[in-house]
């Protein structure tokens, strides 16, 4: 038995998660276990894990998203403080030293830093859009959400509030927020640092940005319990808030000594923000217009697995 359980989803993640491991082969925190779910019908990722005797490496016979491999992988662990990350991540050398000392200073959920592992513009305007109020040189303190590219949940606030939602890709705000309503207010530790991969295509980010908006959007009306009117007046305000999250964005940066990578990326950032919004119109229009079923199955509906 371990304290610490770090847990890796995977999916076709051959070409990240051989430095994924080796950075937590680094980590200066030794009491830990990595387990690693995989639910790609490949066997390349399964070579990368057999590299790494030490982990615990779970094979799902059939196709799971992100959170429901994180899920199953809690079954297997056993330690106190769960962490969460991504097979394209590498963790900072002090990483769980300092997700421990937030644990034992009596943060029941913690996140850290997002840094960007590429210095090309596509990369670094994809990190700054997604994860620009984690970024490394943020002040510690509460966040209304923390990803699960760099969380840990202790074992007891996830028996209280877990497991993820399993079907949808924001099980991590989902959670975020139980986690506050339950009184284990998400704290960031800003020294927690993980740097992050970003593959893929402009076409593809954008077309994700608009996917996982429209499910955030109608995500949050739902837990939030979204009155008519307030959905109706959500639907023409969104581009305002679409502009305060561009300042937002430029006043974080500003904060981590990047400023100049944001304004660099800045047509990446408007186009990606606008996807999203334009995403979280259509949710919340779903959320206006479909009857509402029992919440459990709203919850399961609102999205399926990406092509």
């Amino acid at each position: 038995m371990r304290q610490v359980s770090v847990i890796l989803p995977a999916y076709y993640s051959d070409s990240t998660l051989r430095n994924c491991l080796q950075a937590l082969r680094q980590q200066s925190f030794r009491d830990f276990e990595v387990i690693v779910v995989n639910s790609s019908p490949e066997e390349r990722t399964a070579a990368v894990a057999a590299e790494f005797p030490e982990i615990l490496f779970v094979q799902s016979s059939t196709r799971l998203l992100p959170h429901a491999a994180r899920n199953l992988g809690v079954e297997r662990a056993t330690g106190k403080l769960l962490v969460f990350s991504d097979p394209d991540c590498a963790a900072d050398p002090e990483w769980l030293r300092y997700l421990v000392e937030a644990w034992k200073s009596g943060r029941a959920v913690a996140g850290g830093s997002m840094d960007v592992a590429s210095e090309s513009w596509f990369e670094q305007g994809v990190h700054i859009c997604k994860f620009h109020a984690l970024l490394k040189g943020q002040p510690a303190g509460p966040r209304w959400i923390l990803p699960t590219a760099n969380v840990a949940y202790t074992r007891q606030a996830w028996d209280h509030i877990g497991p993820f939602e399993g079907e949808v890709f924001a099980g991590d705000a989902i959670l975020s927020w139980q986690a506050k309503t339950a009184g284990f207010m998400p704290w960031f530790e800003p020294r927690a640092i993980v740097s992050h991969r970003h593959e893929g295509t402009m076409a593809g980010f954008l077309r994700q940005r608009m996917f996982r908006g429209a499910e955030f959007g109608a995500i949050r009306a739902d837990h939030e319990q979204w009155s008519k009117t307030r959905l109706i007046v959500s639907l023409p305000a969104t581009p305002l808030l679409i502009m305060w999250v561009l300042v937002r964005a430029a006043v974080d940066t500003a904060q981590g000594g990047c400023l100049s990578r944001y304004l660099w990326t800045l047509p990446l950032q408007i186009a990606g923000h606008g996807c999203w919004g334009a995403g979280e119109v259509k949710g919340y229009w779903r959320a206006l217009t479909k009857p509402r079923p029992p919440r459990e199955d709203r919850v399961q509906g609102l999205a399926k697995p990406s092509p």
